[in-house]
């Protein structure tokens, strides 16, 4: 992820048209999915727990108990582009059995960043655009193609899960 004040992002969902992938489930306690998520998106993405941030976390007591995460990941593939992914698990729970659903969300993203008064001349922008149209489009095109399997990957451990549960 490029750290910069102003910057020209390209954001191209991994899934289209269809850019949101929802997993609806039910069975004996749900929560458990909780824990296993980020295992599976460590394994699947090949990332650090650290890469994983938890946005939102609610778990309302009380019959039946309600929960909604909301975890944002972010991979690295090189000094402009990383995958970007939002992955919220929510459900209830009454009595040791209950309904959830997982939504996962996914990009590859590309940040060119437009700080100095160099990166923001028209002579930068249109040699940017030939690097980018000429080299880097090719690359970006095989990260789409590998992103797309690696949140299939992880969509399939998902569902694996939640028919074990």
């Amino acid at each position: 992820m490029v750290f910069a004040r102003t910057k020209l992002m390209i954001h191209d969902e991994l899934f289209k048209p269809r850019p949101v992938v929802r997993i609806h489930f039910s069975g004996a306690h749900p929560e458990k999915l909780y824990h296993e998520i980020p295992n599976l998106v460590t394994k699947a993405f090949k990332v650090s727990e650290h890469a994983m941030m938890e946005k939102k976390f609610s778990w309302l007591k009380g019959e039946p108990e309600r929960f909604k995460i909301l975890w944002e990941i972010d991979k690295d593939l090189d000094r402009f582009s990383y995958y970007w992914m939002e992955i919220e698990l929510s459900g209830t729970v009454s009595k040791g059995s209950g309904t959830g659903e997982v939504v996962v969300v996914s990009a590859l993203r590309t940040e060119y960043p437009q700080d100095t008064f160099w990166e923001r001349s028209l002579f930068y922008e249109f040699m940017r655009m030939i690097w980018h149209n000429a080299f880097y489009a090719r690359k970006r095109e095989e990260w789409l193609v590998e992103g797309r399997r690696l949140v299939s990957l992880l969509v399939d451990n998902i569902k694996q899960i939640t028919k074990e549960i």
